[in-house]
């Protein structure tokens, strides 16, 4: 039987962020999947790939959260933890029309290879989601095939990133030939979706 104390804690603890207490908590008698798995659900809301990370390992139940052909295609915990992400909700306050500005211009003048080697995952995946809650239908999928392309061939980690690029650099030319080409203005789609969702 689960400590209530301790499962309050730890859900608490997913939900800011307090990786500590979240291993404490389990310590001290959190079941790692109580309430439906509430605390995996807090911290894929969150994104909070150590608290994934912890749960993971101490047996939460991920097949909750993902169907069951996604589940059959996991080939590791990195995979596994960035497809829960992926099943976060966008958050509004994420459509940041400078920031979209600034990396949309940075894929235009660099390529899409600036996705990987100057914007950091976390800020990658969010600005994928954020095209996505925008409206930007071409430029969203381009950016998480190549996204989804990038980890499946090479991970996250950044060490030969640049020896990963130059490897592929034809495949990513053809991404960002495609991203050039979808003619959408990601400033005034982000800039009108922040006008809308503050009237709403």
């Amino acid at each position: 039987m689960s400590d209530p104390i301790a499962n309050r804690t730890l859900e608490l603890a997913c939900t800011v962020g307090a990786f500590d207490d979240a291993v404490e908590a389990l310590e001290d008698g959190a079941n790692v999947n109580h309430q439906g798995g509430a605390p995996l659900f807090l911290a894929i809301i969150n994104r909070d790939r150590a608290i994934l990370t912890l749960l993971l390992d101490h047996e939460a139940r991920f097949s909750d959260f993902l169907p069951k052909k996604k589940v059959a295609q996991i080939t590791s915990r990195e995979q596994l933890i960035e497809e829960l992400i992926a099943c976060a909700p966008h958050n509004p306050r994420d459509v940041k029309p400078d920031r979209i500005e600034e990396i949309d211009s940075g894929i235009r003048d660099r390529g899409v290879g600036f996705l990987l080697s100057e914007v950091e995952w976390d800020n990658a995946t969010r600005f994928r989601d954020a095209l996505d809650a925008i409206g930007a239908g071409s430029s969203h999928r381009c950016v998480a095939e190549f996204l989804q392309w990038a980890q499946s061939e090479h991970g996250m980690n950044r060490d030969g990133l640049d020896d990963f690029l130059n490897y592929n650099a034809t495949t990513v030319d053809e991404y960002r030939d495609r991203y050039l080409t979808t003619g959408e203005d990601l400033v005034a789609l982000a800039n009108e979706y922040v006008v809308d969702d503050q009237e709403n």
